[in-house]
C-alpha cells in the first residue's frame, strides 16, 4: 500500500502532540482533561465542545488527555464499534486544538483521573459514574447537558 493511503491510526495521528507529566500542568490556569467518552460527544451529538468551553471559560484554557486515552481509542480502532468512524475526527481535533498528552501510570484511565484530582483541573466526562465520584470528592466536572451544551458542576 502506498504511503499516501496509509490506514488512519490514532496513535500515529497524535505522535507529534506534546507529552508532559501531570506535575508540569500550571496551577494558575484553566486546565481541562478530556476522558475517552467525552472525545466522542462532540461528534455523536454535533456539539462544538471547544466553542462551548469558550462560553464557559473564555478563550484561555489548556486541553489535555491521558496517554492511556489514546490507547483506549486505539483499542476501539481494532473492534467493530458504531463510533469507529469518529476516531479520525478525534485525531484531527486533538491536533487542531493542541491537546497535550499526560503520561499515564494507570492502565484504567478512570483510576488515573481519580488519582490526580486537584482544584486546578476540570475533568470533561459524560461518564455518569465517574462524574459522581469526582463531584463527591468536591472537584469540578464539565459534561454535556441535554445533548446540547456544556455545564460545569
Amino acid at each position: 500500500m502506498s504511503d499516501k493511503f496509509e490506514k488512519f491510526s490514532i496513535v500515529n495521528s497524535t505522535k507529534d502532540l506534546e507529552k508532559i507529566s501531570f506535575s508540569s500542568i500550571k496551577k494558575n490556569e484553566v486546565n481541562i482533561i478530556f476522558d475517552t467518552n467525552f472525545l466522542f460527544v462532540s461528534f455523536q451529538f454535533n456539539v462544538d465542545v471547544i466553542d462551548e468551553l469558550r462560553k464557559l471559560f473564555g478563550t484561555k484554557f489548556n486541553l489535555f488527555i491521558y496517554e492511556g486515552t489514546i490507547l483506549e481509542i486505539a483499542n476501539l480502532e481494532t473492534k467493530k464499534t458504531k463510533n469507529k468512524n469518529i476516531i479520525p475526527l478525534i485525531g484531527k481535533m486533538l491536533k487542531l486544538y493542541s491537546f497535550k498528552i499526560i503520561k499515564s501510570t494507570q492502565t484504567y484511565i478512570d483510576d488515573q483521573i481519580l488519582e490526580n484530582l486537584t482544584t486546578y483541573i476540570y475533568i470533561a466526562t459524560n461518564d455518569k459514574e465517574l462524574r459522581l465520584k469526582i463531584q463527591n470528592q468536591r472537584f469540578k466536572v464539565v459534561y454535556l447537558r441535554q445533548k446540547a451544551y456544556l455545564e460545569v458542576k
